[in-house]
């Protein structure tokens, strides 16, 4: 998994692809994060974290519950401690131009990670 030693823009971007893996793991039926994904010019990470209406931990449960992929929503969860930004500016609104690269190139890394981790549930 990534290392702190990455820029907090970078690492707000593999925050954000995590937390969608895991909402997509814990409701199936929502939109399957790819690559494709981008943050444009008005785009907040944590306007676009906040819209995911995150429960992590009655997502867990549910997931569990009902014999959602436990083992992957686990894998997922591992990763979180790396992928948190130190500094709670990475997550601000109104990224410019080098900021929003950074967050995409982040989220991009996050999810390919991701996806080498679990190929059956994010092929």
């Amino acid at each position: 998994m990534p290392e702190q030693r990455e820029g907090g823009q970078r690492l707000a971007g593999r925050l954000y692809a995590t937390l969608r893996v895991l909402k997509f793991i814990a409701d199936p039926g929502r939109r399957k994060p790819t690559l494709q994904d981008d943050f444009k010019d008005k785009d907040s990470p944590r306007q676009r974290i906040q819209a995911l209406k995150l429960d992590l931990f009655e997502d867990l449960v549910t997931a569990v519950q009902k014999g959602r992929h436990a083992k992957e929503m686990a894998e997922v969860f591992r990763a979180m401690p790396a992928v948190v930004p130190l500094r709670q500016g990475a997550l601000k609104d109104n990224l410019g131009t080098p900021e929003l690269a950074e967050l995409n190139a982040g989220y991009r890394a996050q999810l390919t990670t991701l996806k080498e981790a679990l190929p059956k549930l994010l092929d």
